[in-house]
Parts: structure tokens; sequence; C-alpha cells
């Protein structure tokens, strides 16, 4: 109990270390391109771009697909070891959630969404702070959040609330508001430096809490189901 409750602290730190490593090399590779070589010389541009936090081909965005695959992975591995229904059903529905989420950077699905809103509602206007695709589907992001966060609330422990709780607004502060501030800055590094690497840092966070909330719950409530498992598959 004592041994798996460190390794999962341990794995939060390094996985928050690896976070900040990633926000630090994004800013410099991208100071060192946009300001000093004003993206003029091939190698640093294409370097940048490779640890570029919004592009899909890059070190960070593989790192964030990594950490939802391991939120759907915990969640379903509490939802199969889970005998209450509804609980199982809620951890099932987190680990679509982490699954579906694992996919979104690959397969660019929320920009094809804001794509498709700013389209049809905010036509050919620029995007700034207050105009922005995401205040309209914010709505229906926390209705979603609030929906899962009730039945959480209702059916586990607080301690792994709380901390889904404060993972989901850092994530979706991140995804959102911090988004949309980029819209209005105008100098290039600061945009594509500083206000998006804040951006995934933000994302990092909350998603780490959620990962760390999933493994503390494993930890506290599921430890002699997972020594069970473990003993049967080495007879």
């Amino acid at each position: 109990m004592i041994r798996q409750k460190l390794f999962s602290h341990k794995a939060v730190w390094f996985l928050l270390g690896i976070s900040l490593v990633l926000f630090v090399v994004h800013v410099v590779l991208k100071y060192v391109s946009i300001v000093i070589f004003d993206e003029k010389h091939g190698f640093l541009f294409e370097l940048s771009n490779r640890f570029d936090v919004n592009d899909e081909n890059s070190v960070p965005q593989w790192f964030s697909q990594m950490l939802f695959l391991l939120i759907g992975v915990t969640a379903l591995l509490a939802g199969f070891m889970e005998k209450v229904r509804d609980t199982k059903k809620l951890w099932y529905i987190l680990a679509v959630v982490g699954f579906v989420l694992s996919l979104d950077d690959v397969a660019t699905l929320h920009e094809f969404i804001l794509q498709s809103i700013h389209n049809t509602y905010l036509l050919d206007t620029q995007p700034t702070f207050l105009l922005s695709a995401w205040w309209v589907l914010l709505p229906l992001v926390l209705l979603g959040s609030g929906f899962l966060a009730w039945r959480a609330w209702t059916t586990l422990p607080r301690r792994t609330v709380m901390l889904m709780i404060a993972g989901g607004l850092l994530f979706v502060i991140g995804k959102t508001i911090t988004d949309s501030f980029a819209n209005n800055v105008s100098d290039l590094f600061m945009e594509r430096g500083v206000v998006q690497g804040l951006e995934k840092v933000f994302q990092y966070t909350g998603s780490i809490l959620v990962l760390f909330a999933n493994l503390d719950y494993l930890e506290r409530y599921r430890t002699k189901s997972i020594t069970a498992a473990m003993n049967a598959l080495k007879k």
C-alpha cells in the first residue's frame, strides 16, 4: 500500500516535471526561431515545430495524448473492479471521455468543431477574446462537465471528486480562456511562444490531476483487488 502510494505520487510529480520541461523547451525554441531568426532558419523552424504545443505532430501533443490515454486506462480499470452498478457506469463514461480526448489532437476534432461554429455564427469576423467560438461551445462543455461532476459527487469519494473537479477546471481554463486570450495578442512570439505554452501548461496540470484522482482512488479503495489480480496472473 505504502509502496503504491509513493509510486503514484512520484509518477505525478514526474509528469508535472515533464510538462514544465516541455513548456520551457517550447518557449526557448520559439524565441530563437521567431525573434532571433524571424522563422527563416529552416532547421530551427522545423525543430521548434517538433516541440510546438499546438503542432499535431509534436512531442508536447504526444505527451498530451499519452496523459488522456492513461486517464482512460485507469478509469477503465476502476470500472472493471467496481461492483456498484452506477459507479461502474460512471467510470466507464470517464474512460470513454479519456480515450476520445486522447484522439482529439491527432484527429483535430475540437478544431473542426470550433471552425464550424465560427463559420456558421461568426462568419468571417476576426477572432478576439470576446468574439470567439469557444464562448459558443463553452456552455455545452460546462453542462457536460457539470453532469459528470454531479454523478461523481453522488457516487465517488469526496477526495476523488475534488481532485477531478480541480483538474477539469484547470483544463477548461487552459482550453478556452487562455486560447481565446491568445487571439488578442499581437506579438507573434508572445502568442505562439508564451500564451500558447501557458495554455498547454494548464491543460497538462489539469489532466495530471485527473490522472492522480484515478490512481489515488485505485490505491485507496482497490489495492486488494489489484493485488489479487496480479497474484492470479503470476500463477
